[in-house]
Parts: structure tokens; C-alpha cells; sequence
């Protein structure tokens, strides 16, 4: 009996883990496909002479990438070293500064530095919101447990 309680707290990590990969990869996925999206919209805007609707892309392009970037990055570091506590850090609070600029972005406009004063106001919704703000929602309980998990062992 003893023997099968353990068996279970050895397996609970490993659960979360896989749980919050499942979560995760959709999501690097989303912002991956964003960040090339709006590049190749940048460029077709360049090339049609609106330089300022090319900055904004541009502007957002970085923005995607960055996000997908830190994403994946910390992901593996999860995977890899699941006792460091620094990723697991990292992508909690990515996840908070993402939800307010997207909230921020769809209520009352966000400035980004593009060289044009731009503000971003984005009164549109897609899937490719629905995916990253679904998952995030999701992938942030299991990511807290293990945490917590982690914290706790040491």
C-alpha cells in the first residue's frame, strides 16, 4: 500500500510535465506562425509603400517572436533541469506581462516603438487568440504545480 502512494507521488510530475508540454507546445506554435505572419505582412506592406503600416508589422513581428522565443526557450529548461525554478519563473511571468498587453491592446490602445508614435488598438479576434489565450490559461496550472513540487523538495 505504502509502495503504490509513492508510486503515485513519483508519477504526478511526470504527468504534469507531459500536461503542461501538451499546453505549452501549442502555443510556441501560435506565436511562431504570428511572428512569420506579420513579417510577411510587413514586407508586402513595404513593398506597397506604407511604411508605417510595415513598422507596426514589424513592431508586432518582434513582439511574436520575442514571445515564442522566451517560450520555448524556458520550456526546455523546465524539461531539462525541472529543478530550477528560475524557467518556471520566467514563463509565469511572461504569461502575466502578455495578458495585460493583451488586454490593454484590445481596451484602451498600447504604444509601441516603431518610430511613428503608433498606438495599437485591436478590436479583432481570431483563433489565433483564442488558441494562445486558452492554452496560457491552461498550461499555467500544471506549470504551478510543479513549481510548488519542485519548491518543495528542496
Amino acid at each position: 500500500m505504502k509502495e503504490d502512494i509513492t508510486t503515485q507521488k513519483e508519477k504526478l510530475p511526470n504527468i504534469l510535465l507531459v500536461l503542461f508540454i501538451v499546453l505549452m507546445v501549442p502555443n510556441i506554435v501560435v506565436y511562431a506562425y504570428n511572428a512569420i505572419h506579420e513579417y510577411q505582412e510587413s514586407e508586402e506592406s513595404k513593398t506597397e509603400g506604407l511604411i508605417e503600416k510595415s513598422a507596426e508589422q514589424r513592431a508586432e513581428f518582434v513582439l511574436f517572436a520575442g514571445i515564442a522565443t522566451i517560450y520555448a526557450i524556458s520550456t526546455f529548461f523546465v524539461v531539462r533541469y525541472r529543478n530550477r525554478t528560475l524557467p518556471y519563473y520566467i514563463i509565469l511571468v511572461t504569461t502575466v506581462v502578455i495578458a495585460v498587453i493583451y488586454y490593454i491592446s484590445k481596451t484602451t490602445g498600447i504604444w509601441i516603438p516603431d518610430g511613428f508614435d503608433n498606438w495599437i488598438i485591436d478590436n479583432t479576434v481570431n483563433w489565433k487568440d483564442a488558441v494562445t489565450k486558452i492554452t496560457q490559461q491552461a498550461f499555467v496550472i500544471p506549470l504551478s504545480m510543479l513549481l510548488m513540487y519542485v519548491k518543495m523538495r528542496k
